[in-house]
């Protein structure tokens, strides 16, 4: 289970309550090399800077620095390429960093406590994956480093996030769709003679939209194909 612990933010390091609701959550790095969780919100906790986040997560836990519904000052500049986000609809996450080859990257703990998370946040305030920005894509700062450097592997990280927080009915609804257009699909060539056999002794007989050779066979599905197959080498002769 995700630790969270709370090392409350200096209070001239971040806005007073928000005024408008949680729209998008903004992924950070810290810019460290092998810096924790602990270490950053012990900081923020002690030092003027004039800046915050809300989360900061290192690869054993999660430290709360701002509350959530208090505006931390993770995005603002003079300038933004979102036209939306801003400090005062979003929640900043900072993920503690490591040098390896004089570039910047995440440990693979660090990136799943972060989706972790970050799912409870979606989930919270109903955010979809597409509100998910990295700083970069706020204002053009090249933060989180890693992501900004290596984007495949923030597309992977979106996709986890997305994997994560589906909804049940989400779920059934994209594999009942994926299952429609299976059905759909020719069976394969190397089948061809037992298709035809089975076809012919009766043992296959389809549903009235077709034999659906590439759908998956129900418990119920596999007992009738048992039960003609049966009856069929009983009698020497198929339905």
């Amino acid at each position: 289970m995700l630790e969270i612990e709370t090392i409350p933010c200096r209070e001239d390091n971040h806005g007073s309550r928000r005024t408008e609701p949680v729209s998008y959550l903004v992924v950070h790095y810290t810019a460290g090399n092998g810096d924790t969780a602990r270490d950053n919100g012990r900081y923020f906790a002690r030092c003027a800077v004039g800046a915050s986040a809300h989360y900061f997560v290192d690869k054993t836990r999660v430290v709360a620095s701002v509350a959530e519904e208090n505006v931390a000052w993770h995005c603002g500049a003079a300038s933004y390429r979102h036209p939306h986000c801003r400090n005062g609809n979003s929640i900043g996450v900072e993920l503690c960093s490591v040098l390896r080859d004089g570039q910047y990257a995440f440990e693979d703990e660090t990136v799943e406590n972060a989706l972790a998370l970050l799912a409870e946040l979606m989930r919270r305030y109903e955010i979809p994956v597409e509100r998910v920005l990295r700083h970069y894509d706020v204002t053009g700062k090249v933060c989180p480093a890693p992501f900004v450097a290596d984007t495949a592997a923030w597309q992977q990280f979106l996709d986890r996030l997305e994997e994560k927080t589906m909804t049940e009915e989400a779920f059934a609804a994209q594999m009942a769709q994926y299952l429609k257009a299976l059905a759909q699909e020719p069976p394969a060539e190397w089948s061809e003679e037992a298709r035809a056999w089975a076809e012919g002794a009766g043992i296959l007989q389809g549903d009235g939209t077709g034999m659906r050779y590439r759908s998956p066979l129900t418990r119920e599905e596999l007992v009738q194909v048992l039960y003609r197959l049966e009856k069929g080498e009983s009698h020497g002769t198929a339905e």
